[in-house]
């Protein structure tokens, strides 16, 4: 079919693609700033990890920048900061590309000791499965 959005890969094997999106709330108090968002469980022998991906995290608002923090069995494969200061009257966004193979996404909340005030936003995850 001409003018197919999807490439042929040509030999580079064949991928599997979830994309997952969804809100966080997460307390600025002082033991609750950490939220695991995603975490891969693959107990299905015909894919591999998740070979790589894109994570993006909308800010809505909050109490300090956002730390997102990517791993791989427990290590850090990456981390990036969304800025709580908006450039926009409508919040931030920053997306990561991972070439890498990852497992679970966590968010932070920035600062805390703010009690009562929560950060607010959504993420999506976009992760691709290597098929055997």
């Amino acid at each position: 079919m001409s003018g197919c959005c999807c490439p042929d890969r040509g030999g580079a094997g064949d991928f599997l693609t979830d994309e997952v999106c969804g809100n966080f709330s997460i307390s600025c108090n002082d033991t609750d700033r950490t939220q695991t968002v995603w975490e891969s469980v693959l107990n299905d022998t015909t894919t591999s990890p998740v070979s790589g991906g894109t994570v993006t995290v909308f800010f809505d608002r909050g109490c300090g920048d956002l730390t997102v923090n990517v791993y791989n069995d427990g290590g850090l494969v990456t981390s990036f900061t969304v800025p709580d200061e908006p450039q926009s009257s409508t919040g931030n966004t920053r997306a990561q590309t991972i070439l890498a193979e990852f497992d679970t996404v966590e968010i932070v909340c920035g600062e805390a000791g703010d009690t009562g005030r929560f950060c607010t936003g959504k993420y999506c995850i976009t992760a691709h499965y290597r098929l055997r």
